[in-house]
């Protein structure tokens, strides 16, 4: 753990870990998810590339050539990615708002190439053009605010450096199904009921996806009315582990108190903006990946 170079030593130690938020905030029913599903995507744990193929579309260089630079992730969950930059030699600088933050270390921990600490992504306590590479997977969609969060983000990383993220984006399925109406009656309840809602719907739902998993037509229907994520023929799983995995996002999807859309013009006029040396914007990761040089 490097605990010189933060910009702000105003922290709790708690768990070995650095605090600079409080414990409980909008992200608090992932840091349950995480904690709960601690091991699901972990390549380790699965025997997949799952987690790895992510990063390699997510960072335009060969992942051999991370070894001795200073990565920042922000939103670690539980460190499906954390494991596979340390994997490559990476300098792991990884945070969180929520309790994810200890998954990711009972995942990840002890390595000394690793840092990890609880923090808002609007206000990353390292001083300007610190990182190398900045990542954030799965994240930006749930912020609190798109803009700040970026400009955060693009203050802590080197000019000339990587800047690669992803983020939801605005499809027509989402307004044809029952999803939003799910999520916005699932994220009202506690958090604790959260779990519980989301665990039973997926035991209701998975079992009618998997009888139907080699039908086109009814897996189109059944997502017209299903509250549950359903991978079957996307990833090298087990019935088991595809039931884990549904679990783990039937709650990811339905509990973020943040769920923002973006189309690709909408977000190529976002970027446009910054003015960046350079950036693309492709299908990728959760909607869109943006890949961004400073």
């Amino acid at each position: 753990m490097d605990l010189n170079n933060f910009s702000n030593q105003k922290y709790v130690l708690k768990d070995d870990i650095p605090r600079f938020v409080e414990n409980e905030n909008f992200a608090s029913p992932f840091g349950l998810q995480w904690n709960t599903f601690r091991k699901v995507q972990l390549d380790s744990y699965t025997k997949t590339s799952m987690s790895e193929d992510r990063i390699r579309t997510a960072l335009p260089i060969p992942l051999e050539s991370i070894k001795g630079l200073r990565i920042l992730e922000a939103g670690s969950g539980a460190g499906r990615f954390t494991e596979i930059l340390l994997k490559y030699g990476a300098i792991v600088y990884s945070f969180d708002l929520s309790d994810a933050v200890l998954a990711n270390y009972a995942n990840n921990m002890p390595d000394n190439k690793l840092t990890i600490f609880q923090g808002n992504i609007e206000d990353i306590p390292f001083k300007d053009n610190f990182f190398d590479i900045s990542l954030c997977l799965g994240v930006m969609q749930h912020t609190r605010s798109f803009s700040s969060s970026l400009k955060e983000v693009v203050r802590v990383t080197k000019r000339g450096g990587l800047i690669s993220f992803d983020h939801y984006q605005t499809h027509i399925g989402h307004y044809t199904s029952l999803y939003l109406v799910y999520w916005k009656i699932i994220k009202q309840l506690p958090k604790n009921f959260q779990l519980k809602v989301t665990n039973y719907l997926t035991e209701v739902f998975f079992p009618i996806h998997w009888i139907f998993r080699k039908s086109p037509l009814i897996q189109f229907l059944l997502r017209r009315i299903s509250p549950i994520s359903f991978y079957y023929g996307m990833f090298n799983l087990s019935k088991e582990q595809h039931y884990e995995l549904s679990k783990l996002d039937t709650h990811d999807k339905n509990t973020d108190h943040f769920k923002r859309m973006f189309t690709f013009k909408q977000l190529n006029k976002i970027i446009k903006n910054f003015e960046f040396q350079k950036f693309k914007i492709f299908k990728g990761g959760t909607g869109l990946q943006c890949i961004i040089t400073k």
